[in-house]
């Protein structure tokens, strides 16, 4: 069976009795359940996502969609371990370490699973994408920003905007500062002086334009101090 996202997120899934064709992610096996298994009458975001023109939902898929408040969530997927990352450090924990750490950490010789959003009322897991090697696959979720799709990444450029990024909010700089000019946060440019923040400007200004700048800037985090 081909290596799909949810196989991968969810690889010990209960299998089912039904053969046929996933309406989630397309792949045929005999293990499938019956789509009105998942339809309930709160189902709305689910019909409109798929149109169901297969009767089944394959095992590792339905169950997913069955713990929506562990999946539909932020999630880093290879084949050693499931993460549910979080952006700030004061929600973070051994099973949901900080993105930031995870960006920095994550091994380039697995295939892997990214879901980085910052709303997890919406399923977006099926619409994510398996990479491997030096450049990710990052499904991005930011209603905020009007962002939700698949976005190509290298990893290393990445680690290298944060650190960048890190360093100019460690400063004191906004994250709407960091995005659109360090010079629009005059307050912040007098208290770190012009020479820093002309230095820091120029190092981030060449990542701006690039798709590792908004993973960075999403996840990136000042210093925790005790």
């Amino acid at each position: 069976m081909e290596l799909t996202t949810s196989r991968l997120i969810y690889p010990d899934a209960p299998s089912g009795l039904l053969s046929g064709y996933c309406s989630i992610c397309g792949q045929y096996d005999i293990t499938h359940f019956h789509r009105n298994d998942l339809l309930t009458p709160t189902s709305a975001n689910l019909t409109a996502i798929f149109d169901f023109h297969h009767e089944h939902v394959c095992r590792f898929c339905s169950a997913i969609w069955r713990e929506p408040k562990k999946y539909h969530r932020a999630i880093y997927a290879d084949h050693e371990s499931v993460l549910f990352p979080v952006i700030s450090a004061e929600t973070a924990s051994s099973e949901r370490p900080l993105w930031a750490d995870v960006i920095r950490q994550m091994p380039t010789d697995r295939e892997r699973v990214i879901v980085l959003t910052t709303d997890p009322k919406k399923r977006v897991w099926p619409f994510a994408r398996i990479s491997s090697g030096n450049v990710a696959c990052i499904y991005l979720h930011d209603p905020s920003r009007g962002v939700s799709g698949n976005t190509w990444v290298e990893i290393a450029r990445m680690r290298e905007c944060l650190v960048i990024i890190e360093e100019a909010y460690e400063l004191g700089f906004s994250k709407p500062a960091i995005e659109e000019s360090l010079f629009t946060s005059y307050k912040q440019l007098q208290a770190v002086g012009l020479a820093t923040t002309t230095r820091m400007e120029k190092a981030i200004s060449s990542y701006r334009a690039t798709p590792e700048f908004l993973p960075a800037l999403i996840v990136a985090q000042r210093k925790v101090t005790l």
